[in-house]
């Protein structure tokens, strides 16, 4: 006979896996399915903010982490701003180690771990049938934990928002010298001279400080490859971080809108499927595990016997994170427009001056600040940081 577990889980990035650990700690059947042999490459930056970290019960080893940031330069074609810090606010990961380490955290709390097994197609009855290329697993509840770019996810609950995708680019490579321990963020069009609703997300690059070499990527929405090589090439050129040779980078979709829907009665997205990334940065890790968290303990009531609880998984969300998101939508299109009509030197000079607006930045970044909150010290500040910043 086959087994029936309580939940299964396709997609072993870190919201998967994180949410495989938690619905096995809870003592539920859990098991994991991934189409991709470890090790794998994720295309991304690398960064996990303090306030991502903070969502793990679990330390990351000493070993995976790469750097521990305390400052950043924001750059533009004229200018560099500093900010310094006298704390961590992020960790730089070698995100290969990283993924795998939690996979393995999930298989030590008791989830079996397939992986090189493709979920083709998920089906719901009185139970949630997985289809893979080895085979069906049946299931209590559902997790899609597959990406930006989940069909299974389309499959089931429709196709994302329309244009609420970016496109980003990004090549690891070493470095004259060690690129030290701040991260440097790149305007390279910013700014926008008209106020546009969300998705607003101008073409922004990053360096990233690993040991002894550097993340360099782009991202934006509606550019296309042409556009990020470009700019790509102007975050090579611009940086302080001197790459020893330039490799060829590989790209990766960013979800910058959140799904309408994130649950069906017995299935739930978690993640970059569901659409869970800052508007602001592009960083998905700490949405991510938040939803895993919000995820495995639906699971949990719902094996218990809560029959909503799957279904009210979306509410949970939608009350949460989702409401993060949407009032970083709101700060984002006014700063990219501020950008656009004032001294861009300047703004960020007065920016430095606004020491409790600075903190609360910083506390964002480790998990201490809400992005409404942050909404609500923007507003009263927006003639100063506009006058002041004026050419």
């Amino acid at each position: 006979m086959k087994a029936l577990y309580d939940v299964a889980i396709s997609g072993g990035g870190p919201a998967g896996s994180y949410c495989a650990y938690r619905c096995a700690q809870a003592g539920l059947s859990t098991v994991l399915l991934e189409r991709q042999l470890p090790p794998w490459t994720k295309t991304c930056a690398g960064g996990v903010l303090m306030r991502a970290a903070s969502r793990l019960d679990f330390p990351i080893p000493e070993s995976i982490v790469e750097k521990k940031v305390v400052g950043f330069h924001v750059v533009g074609e004229d200018f560099r701003e500093r900010f310094r810090f006298d704390r961590c606010l992020t960790y730089t990961v070698d995100r290969t180690a990283f993924d795998l380490h939690l996979l393995r955290m999930a298989e030590r709390a008791g989830a079996e771990i397939r992986c090189g097994q493709a979920v083709e197609s998920v089906r719901e009855s009185d139970n949630v049938e997985l289809s893979t290329s080895h085979g069906s697993v049946s299931a209590k509840c559902a997790v899609i934990a597959e990406g930006a770019g989940s069909r299974n996810a389309r499959r089931l609950l429709g196709p994302p928002p329309r244009g609420g995708m970016a496109m980003g680019l990004r090549s690891v490579d070493p470095t004259e010298e060690d690129p030290g321990d701040e991260i440097e963020v790149f305007l390279l069009d910013t700014p926008t001279k008209r106020l546009e609703r969300y998705p607003m997300f101008p073409l922004m690059g990053w360096m990233f400080p690993y040991r002894g070499r550097a993340n360099f990527g782009v991202g934006g929405h509606g550019y296309g490859r042409t556009e990020l090589m470009t700019g790509m090439g102007k975050v090579w050129d611009w940086s302080l971080a001197k790459a020893v040779g330039r490799g060829r980078p590989s790209a990766h979709p960013i979800p910058v809108l959140p799904r309408d829907r994130l649950s069906t009665s017995r299935t739930m997205l978690v993640g970059d499927a569901a659409g869970l990334v800052s508007p602001m940065s592009g960083e998905g890790l700490s949405h991510g595990l938040a939803s895993a968290i919000l995820a495995s303990e639906a699971a949990a009531s719902f094996v218990n016997g809560e029959a909503g609880a799957v279904q009210n998984y979306e509410k949970r969300v939608n009350d949460t994170v989702v409401r993060d998101i949407k009032a970083a939508m709101v700060i984002s299109p006014i700063l990219h427009w501020l950008l656009g009509v004032v001294d861009t030197r300047a703004f960020f000079h007065t920016v430095r001056q606004e020491g409790p607006y600075v903190d609360a930045w910083t506390r964002m970044a480790l998990g201490e600040e809400t992005w409404q909150r942050l909404l609500m010290m923007t507003i009263p500040r927006f003639h100063r940081l506009f006058f002041r910043s004026l050419t």
